[in-house]
């Protein structure tokens, strides 16, 4: 598959472990915007059968990836060559079969919006658009905090306060209770995040204060996800002085904390900047459940 540009054709093909090297070094042109990939490939070196890594090159260069999370549903479109972007959308489209029922795409919003709107031409539809800001602080850049030795990663007694918890969030995140939508995979992935502890927790009894996630975490970064404090708690500074400390403890091994947030989401946005987070990218995703 080809597509020619005013410069040069673009070509693309499925990347594995020969193209690692090359792979990374596209990757770390941006190692915090492309932590979690750069995270996965280090993890998989390009070989998870579950998984398609595509580069597109000009002239033998990758100017454009794209990873398909055949179990996950992730489509991680990375570059910003427009006609690239094209022809990864589009191969988007051609794979389609490989992906579950259940995917979404998340990257620069003008990849994400490239994608949807060739899916959508096949009438694939997203069931949720999200418009959001991608994030990051650098070590040395954390504003003071006052400490915070309370807060823990979860453990396999925590399952049932993660569990409801993560629904709360994911409920009012991605506005789907994935205790209905996926009952199985949400019970599989708390297990996970009780046994392995990439999720963190400020409990006060049995009752949750604050609660986040590190979804990849590099030298380069660490990303966090999943930020979430009890409606009922909120406005008492508890997100602050909870990310503030997961922050400085992902700085002293990582050089930068990044995340991305909805840009209708002022508070957060508010929050993020006074602990001295700064725009990184015009972020998006779009969350599908194609059941054609």
């Amino acid at each position: 598959m080809s597509l020619h540009s005013e410069t040069s054709p673009l070509f693309i093909d499925r990347l594995g472990p020969p193209d690692l090297v090359e792979t990374f070094a596209f990757l770390d042109r941006d190692p915090v915007v492309n932590v979690y990939l750069l995270a996965l490939t280090v993890r998989d070196a390009l070989a998870q059968p579950r998984d398609e890594f595509w580069g597109v090159r000009r002239e033998g260069e990758i100017v454009g990836l794209l990873h398909l999370g055949g179990q996950s549903g992730a489509v991680l479109p990375v570059g910003e060559d427009l006609s690239a972007t094209a022809l990864l959308a589009e191969h988007v489209v051609a794979r389609r079969s490989f992906l579950p029922r259940r995917f979404q795409v998340i990257g620069r919003f003008a990849a994400v919006a490239e994608i949807d709107r060739r899916l959508e031409a096949r009438h694939i539809r997203p069931r949720l658009r999200r418009r959001q800001v991608y994030m990051a602080v650098e070590r040395g850049q954390l504003a003071p905090f006052e400490r915070l030795p309370e807060l823990r990663q979860a453990r396999p007694a925590d399952y049932d306060l993660t569990f409801r918890t993560g629904a709360m969030l994911r409920a009012e995140e991605l506005d789907e209770d994935p205790r209905a939508a996926d009952p199985i995979a949400y019970a599989k992935r708390v297990e996970e995040e009780c046994r392995d502890g990439y999720t963190f927790l400020w409990t006060e009894g049995r009752d949750l204060k604050f609660r986040a996630s590190v979804s990849a975490r590099t030298l380069d970064a660490a990303q966090i996800s999943g930020v979430y404090v009890p409606p009922e708690r909120r406005g008492c500074g508890f997100a602050k002085r909870g990310m503030s400390e997961l922050c400085a403890r992902l700085l002293l091994e990582s050089r930068a904390v990044c995340l991305f947030v909805n840009d209708f989401n002022a508070p957060a946005l508010a929050v993020y900047r006074r602990l001295g987070f700064v725009n990184r990218a015009d972020w998006g995703s779009a969350f599908y459940d194609a059941r054609t």
